[in-house]
């Protein structure tokens, strides 16, 4: 009662534009408060529609109409929802990005990717009418924010040494990066880094309509094609047929303080290691690349066996493992810093992950993946020195797993939210202990030297990949042997 008294109070002091604004936040109360519920989504929609009915030109009503219709599974309406957003307001980036965010995470990319391709269009329209792209300065605002995204520069700076990439000077805004440490081992390739936050606050409004994301780079011809992580598997294809190494050496320095480090925690000089980093307990749409730390144990139990320690890898938030021999709680350790998080990516004898941004770093170091409990079978890691296996997709109402074509050829495999699955009747099923025990087995043979793939290996190989000869998607990261052999029925 007494909040009811605050607003009531607030309104009669401030007038009618203080009962305005609160009628405008209304709908976004609602939405919040009820979550994704069908009897909340309903009210809602509503709510939304009289918004409209009063004030056609609202463009927040529009967005969140369409939140609320993708929420439903009414796809072509939110679509026309967020057309009528985007017309009222082309330069807010927030009617094209979470609206383009709500539809892939069901899974539906082409969407997506028409939302954010009309808006990237929309910018460089500008630009050009405004000869903003005379300057021939291209800025990169969204590479330092998250650890995957700065492994995605990996990407970039290969594109632009394989010519595909615009030869405007690209220009790193990084405020608050993820990890400074790694970012600044691209300094080599990108010396242009603003790290000012007031520099960065002046250059904002220039620098969308000259930006490069994560999945729209503009090429050589001055196009900008908005493309979900094809581009990228397309530069490694490209880049690994050429016979070209990483692009990332750790420093001396980081060798040295990095092996000390590991010492005073009672790793031997002569071991070697193996990172790993299980995603968990977040919250979101992408609850799907979540895994349970606790199927891994198996495979750390065959990494020691083998003579090799563990560290795994995260923040305290994470699951606290057992003690065990060779096995470091890096994640609740009291040495955690961005450059012992290079270190550890860096110098591993091969990395075990999730589908989580860490997992891309790696690679950049020319070190190897076992990536497991991936959720996005629609696409796949494109490192060629990666094994993967995914997590597979049971229906409910049919009580059977769904076989790799299904999920391959429809939304289901993008689509990542709880919610959207469960209406469809899916559970993901993650990996079990002995399948990511398998891969890890697998890769610890190929790095031995004892690794042999039998012919129906090979074959079983070729028939997954072909899964893909109408998919862009398809990718050189190779599925794991047994995980093949043990599921071979869905092929």
């Amino acid at each position: 009662m007494n909040y009811i008294r605050n607003q009531f109070k607030e309104i009669r002091s401030g007038g009618t534009p203080v009962l305005w604004r609160k009628m405008r936040a209304l709908p976004i109360w609602l939405l919040w408060g009820f979550g994704t519920s069908k009897y909340g989504s309903r009210v809602t929609y509503y709510i939304c529609i009289v918004a409209i009915f009063l004030r056609p030109s609202w463009a927040e009503a529009h967005t969140l109409l369409a939140e609320v219709l993708i929420s439903s599974g009414r796809f072509d309406d939110a679509f026309a929802a967020w057309e009528r957003a985007f017309l009222l307001k082309p330069d807010w980036p927030v009617v094209c990005r979470r609206i383009q965010a709500s539809f892939f995470w069901c899974g539906q990319t082409r969407a997506a990717q028409s939302i954010m391709q009309r808006y990237i269009d929309a910018q460089n329209d500008f630009a050009r009418v405004h000869q903003l792209d005379k300057l021939g300065i291209r800025f990169l605002r969204e590479f330092p924010a998250q650890i995957g995204h700065i492994a995605l520069l990996d990407s970039y700076v290969k594109m632009g040494i394989l010519g595909q990439r615009s030869p405007a000077r690209p220009v790193v805004l990084a405020a608050r990066p993820s990890n400074k440490c790694y970012l600044d081992y691209w300094r080599r390739y990108l010396p242009d880094m603003i790290t000012d936050p007031l520099a960065i606050e002046l250059l904002s409004p220039l620098s969308i309509y000259l930006e490069d994301s994560i999945f729209a780079v503009m090429d050589s011809s001055g196009k900008q094609i908005y493309k979900l992580r094809t581009s990228a598997r397309a530069i490694q294809a490209q880049w690994e047929v050429e016979g070209r190494g990483a692009l990332l050496t750790l420093s001396e320095a980081d060798q040295e303080r990095g092996w000390d480090r590991l010492r005073t925690l009672g790793v031997p000089a002569d071991a070697w290691f193996v990172s790993l980093h299980v995603r968990e307990a977040e919250q979101g749409a992408d609850v799907a690349r979540n895994a349970d730390i606790d199927t891994y144990r198996m495979a750390i139990e065959s990494i020691v066996a083998h003579g090799g320690w563990v560290i795994r890898m995260g923040d305290p938030t994470m699951t606290l493992l057992p003690s065990m021999p060779n096995v470091i709680d890096y994640a609740h350790s009291k040495i955690r810093i961005d450059w012992m998080d290079v270190f550890l990516w860096a110098k591993c004898r091969f990395f075990i992950g999730t589908q989580s941004g860490p997992a891309w770093v790696p690679p950049t170091f020319g070190v190897p993946c076992v990536i497991t409990n991936w959720s996005s079978t629609g696409v796949r890691p494109w490192f060629n020195k990666d094994l993967c296996i995914f997590k597979l997709h049971w229906s409910e109402k049919e009580a059977r797993h769904l076989n790799f074509a299904e999920v391959i050829s429809s939304a289901l495999g993008w689509a990542e939210s709880p919610a959207y699955l469960a209406s469809q009747g899916i559970k993901l099923v993650g990996n079990t202990p002995e399948e990511i025990n398998d891969v890890v087995i697998e890769m610890l043979d190929r790095l031995e030297g004892k690794l042999r793939y039998s012919v129906e290996d090979g074959e079983l190989q070729e028939r997954f990949n072909r899964l893909y000869v109408d998919n862009i998607h398809n990718a050189n990261a190779r599925i794991g042997r047994d995980f093949l052999r043990n599921w071979s029925h869905l092929l």
